[in-house]
């Protein structure tokens, strides 16, 4: 495994380049789950309680709505809470410079589908991504906001309820385009498993200071083929794809 600092990457088409988005922790400077908990803070301490239960995490998250109901929180709060959430610096100016580009982006995450499109509709960003890949939520006829998971799989390394290299290989399987270059954007546990799955020629932009580039500079370097670049700002990101496009 190799880390750039100041690298000089081979030139990619834009038709030819896949970028790939995480979203908690990456594209907003969040956790879409638990910043609803401000809400109602002692939901923290029963999700804490239900992770030791060995439940799936959209599982807990569902309860988490369903405590929210109980306590007469409507959509209204959700969407003033989610307000103080913002995208990390410079990644609104990366996704408008790939959505300029006409460069093919997804996003893969272990969020929900309500809380994405609210955020992306909320930015004007939801034109950005030509797929979102997510646990699906919608707002019940009683006022409930209710998620479920995204796929069953048998992936022993990711979370019950998505494995993004999964995602990302159907999703590949399922395009008329073949890419030349992959770039995935993530920071997490959950970023791990799709990121060994990429190829020489492929880019891993890992956030500095999370979980995933500490996996990839320790346990998991030697099975990582793609180059990893670590990553602080969003606008470092920009960089790489004005670089990689230009």
């Amino acid at each position: 495994m190799e880390s750039h600092k100041s690298p000089i990457y081979n030139k990619v088409k834009q038709a030819r380049l896949l970028a790939v988005f995480d979203f908690d922790h990456t594209l907003v400077d969040g956790n879409t789950d638990t910043w609803i908990t401000k809400l109602h803070p002692c939901t923290m301490q029963l999700i804490r309680e239900h992770q030791q239960y060995g439940w799936c995490w959209t599982n807990i998250m569902d309860k988490v709505f369903e405590v929210l109901h109980s306590e007469k929180f409507l959509k209204n709060d959700f969407v003033t809470c989610l307000e103080s959430l913002k995208f990390t610096a410079g990644m609104k100016e990366t996704c408008n410079y790939l959505q300029s580009n006409s460069v093919s982006t997804i996003i893969i995450s272990d969020s929900n589908s309500y809380f994405i499109d609210h955020l992306l509709e909320r930015d004007s960003l939801h034109c950005t991504f030509c797929s979102i890949y997510t646990n699906p939520a919608g707002w019940r006829s009683d006022g409930r906001l209710h998620v479920e998971r995204f796929h069953e799989h048998e992936c022993t390394v990711c979370p019950l309820n998505l494995c993004k290299r999964k995602v990302l290989q159907t999703h590949l399987a399922d395009c008329a385009e073949r890419y030349e270059s992959i770039v995935y954007v993530g920071d997490g546990h959950g970023d791990l498993c799709p990121s060994l799955a990429l190829k020489p020629g492929d880019y891993i932009l890992a956030r500095d200071g999370y979980k995933l580039l500490k996996y990839l500079k320790g346990e998991k370097g030697e099975e990582v083929k793609a180059d990893v670049i670590p990553w602080s700002s969003g606008f470092e990101v920009l960089q790489f794809f004005q670089q990689l496009c230009e």
